[in-house]
């Protein structure tokens, strides 16, 4: 089966997944509304909204992020990569494509924050979070290069340094289509190069570039799955692995299980390692997730689909990149009317919150995003 046999095909639970990811991010960022102007303020976690239950999103939602690039790779790889590997669609439509999906909210954004960061000077005397909005970020962001390294920390709508990344990743990719072969073990290297090298240079463009051709491996291990005979085996197997895989996970996070492999310095011919493993386990554990869990993840549902919760991905990035501009809203009323921070450690207000978010998400998608996306592909396309 071709990337484009199923062209019409839409992978719905991959969709609700993207929409679950953005939202796990916004709670991690709910640290945000206990911030003095650009210094982080002590929260006392435990008091947070549902932290029984959520405590893992406020602890490690920053991980959705690695999720995005992950699926980007897989869903690009699905869609794109016969096309471009054939040259049957050019740099310029393919560009075109892509900058009418990201680019209008993205601008529309960066104005929304530009203003509510001059909003939060006149109000409270400070900026909101992030420190560095000058004209040079601004130009920086303007041009989606808020995070290519030129960059002297986080700027405007700051979440958009994923999006900024993911600009260089659809360059790579397209290159990677063009020049390499579309092979498992080509895209396995890019992978490996992203998370060992690449990382060590510029951290962000190496999670991106590890997680983005991980996503590629992902789909290419799906359409050989779905073209083998024995698809609904496999697809079972998978399910099996993938759910002890999460139960491992949910142990080891939930119950903070200790994991340290026993000293092996007295056991013949295994002591020779035992240095070895002592470092190479937290490393094994850092990767888990990015490696192994996501992917796996990712593969799964693509292969068993489901289409509840999928309207989550049609607002992913909606709600993605004005999360922040609610929140700099917020931040700004809260301290003309004195209102202080501890209202943020109410469920109610956290219920309010992404009620309001996930509206605005809804009708920014519908009103602004597709029909501004649909009007440049028009003018620039046909």
């Amino acid at each position: 089966m071709t990337p484009q046999a199923d062209s019409a095909q839409r992978f719905y639970s991959l969709d609700a997944m993207r929409g679950l990811a953005a939202l796990s991010v916004v709670f991690w960022h709910w640290q945000h509304f206990f911030f003095t102007g650009t210094s982080s303020g002590k929260v006392d976690l435990a008091r947070l909204p549902l932290h029984d239950w959520l405590f893992v999103l406020y602890a490690k939602g920053w991980l959705g992020v690695d999720f995005f690039f992950c699926l980007s790779g897989f869903v690009f790889y699905w869609l794109y990569s016969a096309r471009v590997a054939s040259g049957a669609i050019s740099a310029w439509s393919f560009a075109v494509l892509r900058f009418s999906r990201l680019y209008p909210l993205h601008f529309a954004s960066l104005l929304l924050v530009a203003l509510g960061q001059f909003w939060s000077c006149e109000a409270t005397g400070s900026y909101f979070v992030n420190a560095y909005n000058d004209p040079r970020h601004f130009l920086l962001n303007l041009a989606f290069a808020s995070s290519w390294g030129l960059e002297l920390g986080h700027s405007f709508n700051a979440p958009v340094w994923s999006v900024s990344v993911e600009v260089l990743l659809y360059a790579l990719f397209f290159l990677a289509c063009r020049k390499l072969p579309v092979h498992a073990v080509a895209l396995a290297l890019m992978s490996v190069a992203g998370f060992v090298f690449a990382y060590k240079v510029y951290q962000p463009l190496g999670q991106g570039i590890g997680s983005f051709f991980a996503g590629g491996c992902a789909y290419l291990a799906f359409r050989a799955i779905r073209a083998s005979r024995y698809a609904g085996v496999l697809t079972g197997g998978l399910t099996v692995i993938l759910a002890g895989a999460w139960a491992v996970t949910a142990v080891v996070v939930w119950r903070g299980a200790d994991l340290r492999i026993p000293a092996l310095d007295g056991v013949p011919i295994l002591g020779q390692f035992d240095s070895h493993l002592q470092w190479a386990l937290p490393r094994m554990l850092l990767y888990w997730p990015v490696l192994v869990l996501f992917p796996l993840t990712i593969l799964a549902l693509a292969l068993l689909e489901a289409k509840r919760l999928s309207f989550l991905g049609d607002i992913s990035y909606s709600t993605y990149l004005l999360h922040f501009p609610l929140q700099l809203l917020l931040y700004v009323i809260s301290a003309k009317f004195a209102l202080g921070s501890a209202i943020y450690y109410s469920p109610w207000t956290m219920l309010a919150y992404f009620g309001v978010l996930v509206g605005i998400g809804m009708a920014c998608h519908r009103r602004f995003e597709m029909p501004l996306q649909a009007r440049l592909r028009r003018a620039c396309l046909e």
